[in-house]
């Protein structure tokens, strides 16, 4: 993805999935917008279209997608399933 600024209709898109719950385990926290990694580079990020919202311990707690996945594990899930969620959720 190149570095240019988040449009306006990237950051609504973001704000808007960040307001869902945790697309892990399904608590509403105050959630994070994270990309995906899936399919990316070591140091690339996807799209701002492609954001799932994670609550802290999801997202980088010690077992959250930036630590060592056990929550993923945990739930039986994996980010093409969360994104899929958002996506509904979007939809819905």
């Amino acid at each position: 993805m190149s570095k240019k600024p988040m449009t306006t209709a990237e950051r609504k898109h973001i704000g808007r999935v960040k307001s869902f719950p945790c697309a892990c385990c399904g608590r509403n926290f105050t959630s994070s917008a994270h990309h995906i990694r899936e399919g990316q580079g070591m140091s690339q990020r996807a799209s701002h279209w492609l954001v799932i919202s994670l609550c802290y311990d999801c997202h980088q707690g010690p077992q959250g997608v930036h630590g060592d996945k056990t929550l993923m594990r945990i739930y039986k899930t994996d980010e093409l399933d969360m994104l899929a969620k958002t996506i509904e959720l979007l939809n819905g």
